[in-house]
C-alpha cells in the first residue's frame, strides 16, 4: 500500500510541476493587440492634437477691459473696443480680424481649426526668414544741396556780388590794368602789354558769417587812394529765398588816406541759376566824388550808378562774365559808362579773371566815376584795356 501511495505522490508532484510551468509560459506571452492602419493612426493623432490645441485655445483672460485669447501657437487674439487683432509673436506681425464677435466665439468654442492657425504661423515664419535672407536694398543717401553762391566769385570784373564771406576767412585781392588798348597799338608795342599798368591790392577778413571788413589801396599816381569799409550779408539764396543780398559801405581817402575823403554806399543783389550762370544788380552812391576842388561849380559832386552784371557758366568752375555800369551825377571828364567782360576760373580758394574793360582804376568811387582815363574813351575799341584780377583765400 505504501508503494501505491508513493506512486500517487510522484504523479501529483509531476502534475504540479507541469501546472506551474504552464502558468509561467502564459505570464511571459505578449498580449495580442488589434492591428491599426496608418490612416487610423494619423486620424487618432490629429484628434489628440486637436484636443490639446482646444485645451489651449479656450484659455482666455481680461485685463483692464481688454480681452486676450491665447491659441498656443505663438499667437494671441486681442479684442479692444469690438476690434479683434491677431498677433503673431514669431513673425512679429499684427492682423486685424473682421467680424470680431463671430471670430472670438469661434476661437473660444474651438470651431476655429488650430491647424489653419499653425499653417498661418508657419507661413509668417517663412516670410520673416525670407525677409532676413533677402538682400537689403540700401536707402539712397540724401543729396547734399549745393550753395547757390558757390557758382560765382566775389566780383565779376569791377562789380561786387553778394557772395558771403565766412567767419575767419582771410583773403587777398589784386587787380591789374594795362594803360594802352591792344586795338590801338601794334605788334612792336606787344599790343599794349609794354605799357605801364594801374594796379590795386587789398585784404578782406570775415568777422562773422555775415559781417566782413575790407581794406584796399591803389598805389599808382596821382591819387594813392586807400579804401576802408565793411559789409553785411543780408539774404542767402535758398528754397524759400530767391536771391542773395548784401550791403557795403566804405570811405576812400587820397594821398594815403590823408585828404579828399569820399563815402560809398553800395547794395548788391544776385540770383544764381546753379550751373548755368547768374544775374546781378549793384546800385551805388559815392558822395564827394570830385577829386579836384571847385572844378565843378554849380553841379553835384555825387555819383550814382546802376551796375548790371551777369555770367554764363561754360564749365562748373569756368564762366564768361560781363557788366555794364551806367551813371548819373558827377562823371570824370571825358569818361563814359563802364563796360567790362572777361573769362573767370574759380576754385575753392582761388579765382583768376582775365578782363577787358574801359576802366582802369578799381576802387568803388573811381570805377563809378570813370577815373583812370588814359586812352580816348569816346572810341569804344580804342578805350578797351586788358587786365586781370586775382583773388586768393588763405584761411
Amino acid at each position: 500500500m505504501s508503494s501505491s501511495f508513493n506512486k500517487f505522490l510522484k504523479f501529483s508532484l509531476i502534475c504540479l510541476i507541469l501546472l506551474m510551468a504552464h502558468s509561467q509560459v502564459l505570464a511571459e506571452e505578449p498580449t495580442e493587440k488589434p492591428i491599426v492602419s496608418k490612416n487610423e493612426k494619423d486620424d487618432k493623432n490629429d484628434k489628440n492634437e486637436k484636443d490639446n490645441s482646444l485645451a489651449n485655445v479656450t484659455k482666455r483672460t481680461t485685463v483692464n477691459g481688454v480681452n486676450i485669447i491665447f491659441t498656443g501657437n505663438n499667437e494671441a487674439f486681442v479684442e479692444v473696443n469690438g476690434q479683434l487683432v491677431k498677433i503673431n509673436t514669431l513673425a512679429q506681425s499684427a492682423t486685424a480680424v473682421n467680424e470680431t464677435t463671430a471670430a472670438s466665439n469661434a476661437i473660444v468654442e474651438g470651431s476655429l481649426n488650430p491647424a489653419e492657425t499653425k499653417a498661418e504661423t508657419k507661413e509668417s515664419s517663412e516670410e520673416v526668414a525670407a525677409t532676413k535672407d533677402s538682400p537689403q536694398t540700401a536707402e539712397p543717401e540724401p543729396v547734399e544741396e549745393t550753395n547757390p553762391e558757390d557758382y560765382y566769385a566775389y566780383e565779376l570784373v569791377n562789380l561786387p556780388t553778394p557772395k558771403r564771406y565766412e567767419k575767419g576767412a582771410f583773403s587777398v585781392h589784386f587787380t591789374h590794368r594795362f594803360s594802352q588798348s591792344p586795338f590801338a597799338r601794334s605788334a612792336a608795342d606787344l599790343f599794349g602789354f609794354d605799357s605801364f599798368a594801374i594796379s590795386a591790392f587789398g585784404f578782406t577778413y570775415g568777422i562773422t558769417d555775415r559781417i566782413y571788413a575790407k581794406i584796399f589801396r591803389t598805389p599808382s599816381s596821382p591819387f594813392r587812394t586807400i579804401e576802408m569799409g565793411g559789409g553785411v550779408h543780408l539774404l542767402q539764396q535758398g528754397k524759400s529765398i530767391p536771391i542773395s543780398a548784401a550791403l557795403y559801405a566804405s570811405v576812400e581817402g587820397r594821398d594815403n588816406f590823408n585828404e579828399h575823403f569820399t563815402t560809398n554806399i553800395s547794395g548788391t543783389v544776385g540770383r544764381s541759376f546753379s550751373r548755368y550762370g547768374g544775374v546781378f544788380f549793384a546800385p551805388t552812391v559815392s558822395f564827394n566824388n570830385n577829386p579836384v576842388a571847385n572844378s565843378n561849380p554849380g553841379k553835384t559832386n555825387t555819383t550814382g550808378s546802376f551796375g548790371f552784371g551777369g555770367q554764363i557758366n561754360f564749365r562748373p568752375t569756368g564762366s564768361f562774365v560781363m557788366e555794364f555800369v551806367p551813371r548819373v551825377g558827377y562823371k570824370s571828364p571825358g569818361s563814359v559808362s563802364s563796360v567790362a567782360f572777361g573769362l573767370q576760373k574759380r576754385t575753392y580758394r582761388h579765382v583768376f579773371t582775365l578782363t577787358v574793360s574801359n576802366t582802369q582804376s578799381t576802387t568803388t568811387s573811381q570805377y563809378n566815376a570813370g577815373f583812370g582815363t588814359i586812352t580816348d574813351r569816346k572810341e569804344f575799341a580804342r578805350a578797351l584795356v586788358i587786365g586781370f584780377n586775382i583773388y586768393r583765400r588763405f584761411f
